[in-house]
């Protein structure tokens, strides 16, 4: 059944079609099977995405990156080819990608916006050259989340970068202290540049290089990099990229997702869930759930779906998210149940 619907959609000329014919194969070549593709079944696959890239839809795009992106099963002209995408699609790549090759991570960190520069710098291994591209060009967070990175490798240059921007920067001073005192090659590295006399050496920093407790105490005034932990649905863990995917597959549902975020009472990530499936701002998400407009709350939870059940767990847990109390929701809940529905959800993408 499955082939004969790929033969029909390949003798289709229409774009939608080509798109549609990409998905199914990227869902059967990313399905967990017990061999790894060939390097031909790599190239052959890779080569055929490149072909009709043009031709596929942006959620055909999401759907590659989103099941892909970890693996070794794309060829690295592929990855590189993504990582050109916008940052909804090449996100996953910047960060997760064992194929994308140095040049173009170090293209992007020269090119791209901030946001580029993070995923980059949360990568599980970090050359020098990239390393330099994003202390050189990279804001607070950017440069915060290299130095907590224990894959990240810095060159001599790097650090002595590191050291003027942590001049006058307490929680990058912060972030250094830290870095110091969680790797030892990374500290003696540091006290090699102390003994050069280095000007550019925090005094505080090189006095408590030899000083364990003066390093931690600076070191508390770093600041964490908040990187997505992802959920875990029924033991099983998803980024926030691979929910989006598995909700517009229909392999997870939305309401479920919800339950485990309200569970969690992690109103942030419902925002950012509930922006996406509706195709909103986050921004317009977040002002919708802080007003005081309780009926336009609700219809914009309708449009998600969600029966009344959960709707009234996600009250609860909005009224402890603006600290007020609770009396109203049983009414609101009847009132949500009783409203006639905004019409078909809009598609997840």
């Amino acid at each position: 059944m499955l082939f004969a619907r790929l033969e029909e959609l390949a003798r289709t000329r229409e774009s939608s079609a080509r798109s549609e014919l990409v998905r199914l194969l990227s869902a059967q070549y990313a399905d967990k099977v017990e061999r790894d593709p060939t390097e031909a079944e790599r190239t052959l696959f890779s080569g055929l995405v490149l072909d009709v890239f043009d031709q596929l839809d942006q959620a055909t795009r999401l759907d590659i990156v989103v099941r892909l992106a970890r693996t070794d099963r794309i060829t690295t002209e592929l990855a590189d080819r993504l990582a050109t995408e916008a940052f909804d699609i090449s996100e996953a790549i910047l960060e997760h990608s064992p194929v994308i090759s140095e040049r173009k991570l170090t293209e992007v960190a020269r090119n791209r916006c901030d946001r580029h520069r993070l995923a980059i710098a949360r990568r599980e291994s970090v050359p020098e050259k990239v390393s330099d591209a994003l202390i050189a060009r990279g804001n607070f967070a950017v440069v915060n989340a290299l130095l907590q990175n224990a894959g990240a490798e810095f060159a001599v240059r790097a650090l002595l970068a590191l050291l003027i921007l942590s001049n006058g920067d307490r929680k990058l001073l912060g972030a250094l202290a830290h870095r110091c005192a969680t790797d030892e090659t990374f500290r003696e590295d540091m006290k090699l540049v102390g003994e050069t006399d280095c000007p550019l050496m925090p005094a505080a920093l090189e006095k408590a290089l030899d000083d364990d407790a003066a390093l931690e105490k600076i070191a508390a005034q770093a600041v964490m990099d908040d990187r997505d932990a992802g959920l875990e649905i029924d033991g099983e863990h998803f980024s926030r990229h691979e929910v989006r995917i598995q909700i517009a597959s229909g392999e997870l549902s939305f309401e479920n997702i919800l339950l485990t975020l309200v569970e969690r009472e992690d109103m942030d990530a419902i925002i950012w869930l509930v922006a996406r499936h509706l195709n909103l701002r986050d921004g317009a998400v977040r002002d919708t759930f802080a007003s005081q407009n309780d009926g336009a709350v609700a219809m914009l939870m309708k449009e998600t779906g969600i029966g009344h059940k959960t709707y009234g767990k996600f009250l609860r847990l909005r009224c402890a998210w603006l600290g007020v109390g609770t009396n109203s929701v049983a009414h609101e809940v009847y009132a949500y149940r009783t409203m006639r529905h905004p019409g078909t959800p809009r598609v997840f993408n």
